[in-house]
């Protein structure tokens, strides 16, 4: 069974709901989800926030949190899931993922490879980890949703 499917399997247990709020990976997560049969029957929806203006209009990060910390951080990608799921907290959860797949855009502080994953569950604070891999562009995109489709549940 993929990872897709055990997650597929878990949220329907649970009777979840899934959305997903992606930058870097630009729908790869909500692909691998929806390429499931039945995908339907847990995943809600899902965006592609790749600017700044997108995380802020679609879910609503605020700009200050976005100029402070930039994208690629840990605040962010919890203010993209926390607005993922705003009016329905109760029986939907979202995963966001906000990185630097390159092969620019990396600085010192933030290399390319660098890949915030957001989560947030119903009835639990929304967390987030960071994750550092090494490779080419589509490699770290790839691995980003691997890592996101891995993210234990509560």
């Amino acid at each position: 069974m993929s990872q897709a499917e055990q997650l597929m399997t878990l949220l329907k247990e649970k009777q979840w709901h899934i959305r997903c709020v992606e930058s870097c990976t630009a729908g790869a997560l909500t692909a691998a989800i929806g390429a499931v049969s039945g995908a339907s029957a847990v995943l809600d929806r899902s965006w592609v926030t790749y600017t700044n203006q997108a995380k802020h209009e679609e879910v609503g990060v605020p700009f200050d949190v976005l100029e402070q910390f930039g994208a690629v951080s840990e605040q962010v990608v919890i203010a993209m899931v926390e607005g993922a799921v705003k009016g329905c907290e109760h029986n939907t959860m979202a995963i966001s993922i906000s990185g630097i797949a390159g092969p620019d855009g990396g600085t010192m502080d933030k290399p390319v490879g660098t890949v915030w994953i957001g989560l947030k569950q119903p009835n639990q604070t929304a967390f987030a980890q960071c994750f550092h891999f090494k490779g080419n562009r589509i490699y770290i995109q790839n691995a980003a949703v691997n890592q996101a489709l891995k993210i234990p549940l509560a």
